[in-house]
């Protein structure tokens, strides 16, 4: 991929609830935009919920927005609260504004899930994310 329009970097943003998972999407993204020279700049809140204000804050001013992060199902209808409130507002602003973002907002069952999408030696969903990116990126100003 070519450089020559990536005078800004991408800016991710990381859901830390679950550490662990959150520490391996971000490995599988910064991997990617290593690996393509792409400058990054990681912004690490404490919640999904938080994440469309953050996103709201900064929106503009990065070429391109991956968001990382984990919810896990849990006994009462919290997840699908957090699930369904964090994923409208997030595409909410970025169709609004037509930011090139892509996500790896896990939404699971389960612990062992979250870890075999979010391993970059297994199904590297941080990884995917950052391609995704760069690719809405390239179509977005082709």
């Amino acid at each position: 991929m070519e450089k020559k329009n990536f005078y800004k970097k991408i800016l991710i943003i990381s859901s830390n609830f679950y550490d662990e998972i959150s520490q391996n999407l971000q490995e599988g993204v910064i991997n990617v935009l290593k690996n393509e020279n792409i400058d990054y700049e990681l912004k690490s809140i404490n919640g999904s919920l938080e994440i469309p204000f953050l996103l709201e804050r900064y929106k503009k001013q990065y070429l391109g927005y991956i968001i990382v992060g984990c919810v896990i199902k849990g006994e009462t209808d919290h997840y699908e609260i957090v699930k369904n409130i964090t994923y409208s507002q997030i595409y909410k602003v970025a169709y609004e504004n037509i930011l090139p973002l892509s996500s790896a907002l896990l939404t699971v069952e389960n612990y062992s899930q979250a870890l075999e999408r979010s391993d970059i030696k297994k199904k590297d969903l941080g990884g995917l994310a950052a391609k995704t990116c760069l690719n809405l990126i390239k179509k977005i100003n082709e």
